[in-house]
């Protein structure tokens, strides 16, 4: 694989003179392919939700538009995106897909790099980008994964809480600390030191659901223009917080939850994520979950 060249000065975490193939091509100039530029036009959301997944999984899009990501069961407003890029598998086809998928509900964001897992870290980016750009009236942001349940009544009501000021330099969820990346190449998370020369990364809120304010969304996405991008998408945020001197707040103890809990609805109830939940699993407890969103417990 041939190794690009790059402008940039060498400068610890920098950009290196050549771009390592495993180093995603970035800052570049993607082009947004899909876009709802409007979105936000004439309102100021309280929440803008960025879902993570496969640019081909269809039906996991419209399993959480008819659950928690139902945005018209909230008093609040809540804005819903999905973040996508290129598809390598029957590319007309799938983008033909995409684009009337975009048309009908107006919540498909997608750019000009390839949907790959190693590309996780460019989705990212390119939430903020549109946040920075397209939302930037919004509150907070939520980050999350197609694969989750997500509890959208107690992340604002008992974590935001919007009759309070915005708070600012606040990211927060299931925080990681003391780990470093794996030099072995047989691991699918293999990060040469080419790639990022330090033995540990900086504490980050781990990768399937993290919520953060909006002032946060402009400065990590203005400052990995700067700083090179790794494919471990939720490390490289912390190396974000980390050249911003900004360190994720730790969370009320139990709410973020990066692995699967049983469902009960009295136990969902007091989270705001949950992994592992996904097609017909979670329309069966998320029409469980609201049908008793009021019961005591």
């Amino acid at each position: 694989m041939k190794i690009q060249e790059r402008e940039k000065p060498v400068n610890n975490l920098t950009y290196p003179a050549f771009q390592h193939p495993l180093a995603p091509p970035y800052p570049y100039p993607y082009k947004f392919l899909i876009n709802h530029p409007d979105k936000c036009k004439n309102r100021k959301p309280f929440l803008v939700i960025m879902i993570i997944g496969e640019c081909h999984d269809i039906s996991s899009r419209h399993t959480i538009r008819e659950t928690w990501g139902n945005v018209s069961l909230y008093d609040v407003d809540v804005v819903r995106i999905f973040l996508v890029g290129l598809p390598s598998v029957a590319p007309e086809r799938i983008q033909r897909l995409l684009e009337e998928e975009s048309r009908t509900f107006g919540d498909i964001i997608q750019q000009d790099f390839m949907d790959t897992y190693y590309n996780l870290t460019l989705k990212t980016l390119m939430g903020l980008e549109w946040v920075t750009k397209f939302c930037p009236s919004t509150s907070y942001v939520m980050k999350i994964d197609n694969d989750m349940f997500l509890n959208v009544d107690y992340l604002v009501h008992q974590l935001l809480h919007p009759d309070l000021p915005v708070r600012e330099n606040y990211m927060s969820g299931v925080i990681v600390a003391n780990t470093g990346p794996l030099r072995s190449r047989f691991y699918k998370w293999y990060v040469p030191k080419e790639v990022y020369p330090n033995d540990t990364y900086p504490p980050y809120c781990s990768g399937p659901g993290y919520v953060l304010s909006v002032d946060m969304a402009k400065k990590i996405y203005n400052v990995s223009q700067v700083i090179r991008v790794i494919p471990m998408e939720d490390a490289f945020m912390g190396i974000c917080l980390h050249e911003l001197h900004i360190p994720p707040t730790t969370p009320p103890e139990g709410i973020f939850n990066g692995f699967r809990l049983d469902y009960s609805v009295c136990r969902f109830k007091k989270v705001v994520t949950v992994h592992h939940y996904a097609g017909k699993e979670l329309k069966d407890v998320w029409a469980d979950f609201w049908a008793k969103k009021n019961q005591k417990c």
